[in-house]
């Protein structure tokens, strides 16, 4: 790339109108494309988005879908204009520069690497038997938020968390109607046990063991709690992003572009809750 490069005009879009992107299109419309350094991905990083560090991208970017929507993200706006161009020159005919960076970005972020719970859903699995995983991960995460409201029912803003049983159910319901409906069985009662080793242990969404969340928990506030849960609700949708991307299966696609959007609502609403009691 020349440096003269650096002095046309590039395709760019707002840390906003990201975050707007992101809420109003389905995740399959758009690829999040962040071209910094492992480490950095890491750290923090938009959740659903594809790591390709800027020096690997010439070499990887066959993989890629030209006529997506892509932005493409990096720390500050620079390594990322780089890239768009790169991409610009590769035929790609809808690419965006992320303005600012990450740093400009008042959105959520997860953490960890790439694979990051992805054991929880190994590749073997078929469409019906991830849809029992993740039911099995709601039921875990009901557990953990259940034994928090029991803790905090003197709390005034305790509402925030029974809500969330009542949302976490719900979920429940829909991955046994979606489990129905990719196998053409209902769920038996001993679901999901019949379906798929249950661990020992449950786990929550974002792949934490419940009873470590729990032991975790004890003498910490109800907003450190609900910072907990927003940590946990981002690292459950960027997996559930990053598997609908991985997997071949339209079926298994179905289930986790489904569970995506309920985990966007989700964080959502556990962060404007959160704000309110700063």
């Amino acid at each position: 790339m020349s440096v003269l490069d650096y002095f046309k005009s590039t395709p760019s879009i707002t840390p906003d109108q990201v975050r707007t992107l992101i809420a109003e299109k389905k995740s399959d419309e758009y690829c999040l494309l962040d071209v910094r350094q492992p480490a950095e991905y890491e750290q923090g990083h938009i959740p659903g988005a594809r790591l390709i560090p800027l020096s690997e991208l010439s070499f990887k970017m066959g993989e890629m879908d030209q006529n997506r929507q892509t932005v493409v993200y990096c720390r500050s706006g620079n390594r990322s204009l780089s890239a768009t161009s790169m991409l610009m020159g590769a035929g790609f005919q809808n690419v965006l520069n992320m303005e600012g960076g990450i740093m400009a970005y008042n959105g959520i972020v997860a953490g960890g690497p790439p694979e990051a719970g992805m054991f929880c859903f190994p590749e073997t699995l078929s469409a019906g038997q991830l849809a029992a995983v993740a039911w099995f991960l709601e039921d875990g995460t009901i557990r953990f938020i259940d034994e928090m409201s029991k803790r905090f029912s003197s709390d005034d803003k305790s509402s925030v968390l029974s809500s969330r049983i009542a949302t976490r159910e719900e979920h429940k319901q829909r991955l046994e109607e979606l489990y129905t409906e990719l196998t053409g069985d209902d769920p038996s009662s001993d679901f999901p046990g019949d379906v798929i080793d249950v661990p020992t242990d449950t786990v929550m969404v974002g792949c934490v063991k419940t009873d470590a969340a729990i032991a975790w928990a004890d003498g910490k506030t109800l907003n450190d709690i609900l910072e907990l849960m927003i940590s946990l609700g981002a690292n459950g949708y960027d997996l559930y992003l990053k598997l609908g991307r991985a997997v071949s299966s339209d079926d298994a696609r179905k289930v986790f572009n489904s569970l995506s959007d309920e985990e966007q609502k989700n964080i959502e609403y556990i962060a404007s809750e959160f704000e309110k009691t700063l």
